[in-house]
């Protein structure tokens, strides 16, 4: 199948894109792939294109309008699908810009693949699929250190917004009980990919919060899926439907309130042959079932239905 890949290549830190990551996911298991940026989308672009897949930078506003015409310049029986890896609700007031170049670009897209089931978007689209990112083998298929040396805890690697007060309480609860690492508070300080993988080799515990409590409970983080590649433990405020993805208790380990998420990292922290089991199951799980080779699979056949 002809896919044509609508994404960035680097994103503002000069890393490899999500979107980059899954089109190469789509050229390993036997598809012809171009990836296209933004601004060098053309006519001749289009015309061997079986699918055409963007990413979220199709909603950066200089590039809403693409999505109508790619929708009037598409071979007839081509479908056109965006991919969108993060929350799109309008609780969140950082992101409502994010809202309303969805709204703008959802009546011209065939499907629609996301990670964030807390808003129905399916009412707005012809098709609607929740799909979770991937990870890269080629960042994360790497050996784990040693659990037993580890130089800190536990540490995570979101960042802070007002809407994530609860977050932050939970953090801090973390940060008077044991030594944590906290990557990502400043926009300037992230780690994705490898960085990320190599970040959490010195982690003895990976914490991975639950969804603020302005989304319903139809959304978790992708950071889950980064965090379990890994191999360290991860420590995971529980939504429902999460425990069909990782087994509770010996993929991850799920808390429900303050007081397991304080109780199970005792537990944890005290216990270097379980972190190493649930850490080294963990990171079997990922690599084997929540892989973009997987994802990209199951989102083309979705797609070309």
């Amino acid at each position: 199948m002809n896919i044509l890949c609508l994404t960035e290549k680097r994103n503002n830190q000069g890393a490899m894109t999500n979107g980059v990551k899954a089109a190469m996911a789509m050229q390993r298991i036997g598809h012809d792939v171009r990836i296209v940026e933004h601004r060098f989308l053309n006519p001749d672009n289009l015309r061997d294109a079986d699918l055409v897949v963007a990413f979220g930078t199709l909603l950066y506003l200089r590039h809403v309008s693409q999505a109508k015409w790619i929708a009037e310049n598409k071979r007839k029986n081509a479908r056109f699908a965006l991919w969108y890896f993060d929350a799109c609700n309008p609780v969140f007031k950082h992101s409502q810009f994010k809202v309303g170049n969805m709204h703008r670009v959802a009546p011209h897209l065939d499907h629609l693949f996301m990670t964030d089931h807390s808003y129905p978007w399916e009412q707005h689209v012809k098709r609607f699929t929740w799909l979770m990112q991937g990870v890269d083998l080629g960042e994360f298929n790497h050996q784990p250190a040693s659990h037993a040396k580890r130089r800190y805890d536990v540490m995570f690697t979101g960042t802070h917004l007002a809407c994530f007060d609860e977050r932050e309480a939970m953090i801090k609860t973390i940060s008077r009980m044991c030594s944590l690492k906290w990557i990502g508070a400043s926009a300037t300080r992230r780690v994705i990919g490898y960085n990320l993988f190599i970040a959490y080799q010195s982690a003895k515990v990976a914490f991975v919060p639950p969804p603020a409590k302005c989304i319903n409970n139809h959304y978790w983080s992708n950071r889950l899926y980064l965090c379990a590649g890994t191999g360290t433990p991860c420590l995971v405020g529980y939504t429902p439907g999460i425990e069909a993805h990782y087994k509770a208790d010996e993929e991850v380990i799920y808390f429900k309130n303050d007081a397991e998420m304080k109780a199970k990292l005792i537990l944890l922290l005290s216990d270097d042959a379980l972190r190493k089991k649930i850490g080294d199951a963990g990171r079997a799980r990922t690599l084997k079932d929540h892989t973009y080779d997987k994802r990209v699979k199951y989102l083309i056949t979705e797609a070309t239905k």
